[in-house]
């Protein structure tokens, strides 16, 4: 059984590779097209599960509204998750997609 185990987790490695392959320049084109300037970059570059709405806009200089409705049409594009405690996370590192 461990054996088996060990194989299926070794095949899904491997599907994740191909995955994040097939999919990069789909989702570089998507990054690019929602995040247009460099102020939505950071605010989603910081969105990494570890700060607030809060911290985010102060950091950027941005208004609460425009992280907050940046967060929301990621999440719904994709591009984000959300955590337990309801933090929005960024699901890719922009630093891969330049």
């Amino acid at each position: 059984m461990a054996i088996e185990q060990q194989q299926i987790a070794a095949d899904i490695r491997e599907l994740l590779v191909w995955t994040k392959a097939a999919n990069f320049i789909a989702v570089r084109s998507l990054l690019r097209e929602v995040l247009s300037d460099e102020k939505s970059k950071m605010i989603y570059q910081l969105s990494d599960g570890t700060r607030s709405v809060d911290e985010i806009r102060k950091a950027c200089k941005a208004s609460p509204n425009s992280v907050s409705e940046l967060q929301q049409k990621c999440l719904l594009m994709g591009l984000m998750s959300t955590t337990e405690s309801g933090k929005r996370v960024r699901l890719f590192d922009l630093s891969m997609f330049t």
